[in-house]
């Protein structure tokens, strides 16, 4: 089966994460897969090229950065009619309406969508940026119309979905995280390491963390904040840390080891507003990381009081990071139930168990 995958960038984010263990399974199946890279990588992230050229996957990247760019339009044209590809698998909604422009000359492929979040729900600065989103993404839901078949990572992608158009019907299909790092091994410890790591921004949370960090008893307490921020903001994020709070906290930057990252952290925190699934949530479990995380779906699908800690505003996340240290420091038993049901979750994330849905959506006729 000959496929192509395309994609905004190679920058390092969930979906570009996601892609590459798919194409991975991919190759490893027999397929025949080429990759469409539709803009320049930003330099300010890391980026995923030299994964995927490990992978020996044919990269094509076009001209222009931008969806209205006539020549990265005719280069795409000229790429797929040129390769005759069985399936054309788009990924975020630049690359979606370039591929809905194609299929109206070219009919002799597959298109599958993968929807990899809620897009309009993410919060930016300005309120008019995100009304122009929350438009923008009303016209795709339209467009979607056209495909083949609709992939959503999580339930509330797939409900978010089909609140922009009841017409399509979206197939769940979640990420898989690595199995290999379950550790269930637990000690009682002191000194307590909270992690944060993601895309640091508004939407996810990270200026409530802190807020509450400012309230935290903080004695033995560290918080690290690994990701990629404007400077801008990051001195924003630091005006708000109160002192001698901010004595406690670490900016990491970009992670590029994220092993070594979790295997320094003894709670992971998720504050987030608004996710598709929460990648980085799943991969903190897979770690076997104790959890906290907002009580809004999709991550109170993973992550539940029977194996982590949830809050809904900002004095009930002050409540479960207080629980949470005073479990690993006093309550042995109950942070080992906790591991063992984590545990039990992410082994229901394994690729095994998830790609033979993908094969399915692949398959159909």
């Amino acid at each position: 089966m000959k496929v192509c995958h395309v994609i905004n960038t190679l920058n390092r984010g969930g979906a570009e994460t996601h892609l590459l263990e798919l194409i991975k399974e991919q190759k490893n199946k027999g397929y025949d897969i080429d990759l469409i890279v539709i803009g320049p990588d930003s330099p300010n992230v890391i980026s995923l090229q030299s994964n995927f050229i490990n992978l020996c996957t044919s990269i094509k990247r076009l001209n222009g950065p931008r969806m209205f760019n006539p020549i990265s339009y005719g280069r795409l044209y000229k790429l797929i009619n040129k390769n005759e590809y069985n399936i054309i698998h788009s990924h975020q909604p630049r690359s979606d309406f370039m591929i809905y422009f194609i299929k109206k000359f070219l009919k002799n492929f597959k298109w599958i969508v993968s929807v990899h979040g809620k897009y309009d729900t993410y919060l930016e600065n300005t309120n008019f940026s995100n009304s122009v989103k929350k438009k923008l993404m009303s016209f795709l839901a339209i467009y979607w119309e056209e495909s083949d078949s609709i992939i959503a990572i999580s339930d509330s992608v797939r409900e978010w979905i089909l609140n922009l158009n009841s017409n399509l019907n979206p197939t769940v299909i979640p990420y898989w995280v690595d199995q290999e790092n379950l550790d269930s091994n637990f000690s009682i410890r002191k000194n307590i390491s909270i992690g944060f790591l993601g895309r640091i921004n508004k939407n996810k949370g990270i200026e409530d963390l802190l807020e509450v960090f400012n309230n935290l008893d903080t004695e033995n307490i560290t918080l690290m904040i690994g990701g990629h921020s404007d400077q801008e903001y990051l001195e924003y994020l630091n005006s708000i840390s109160k002192e001698p709070k901010k004595e406690n906290i670490k900016y990491l930057g970009y992670i590029e080891n994220r092993k070594e990252f979790f295997d320094g952290i003894d709670i992971f925190i998720f504050p987030s507003f608004s996710e598709g699934l929460g990648l980085v949530l799943l991969e903190a479990m897979s770690f076997s990381k104790i959890c906290i995380t907002r009580d809004l779906p999709p991550m109170n699908k993973y992550l539940s009081l029977d194996n982590g800690y949830l809050f809904t505003d900002n004095n009930t996340m002050l409540d479960s990071l207080n629980e949470a240290i005073h479990d690993l420091r006093y309550d042995k038993n109950k942070i080992k139930s906790k591991l063992f049901n984590i545990e039990e979750v992410v082994k229901n994330a394994s690729v095994a168990s998830i790609f033979p849905l993908l094969e399915k959506v692949y398959n159909y006729e």
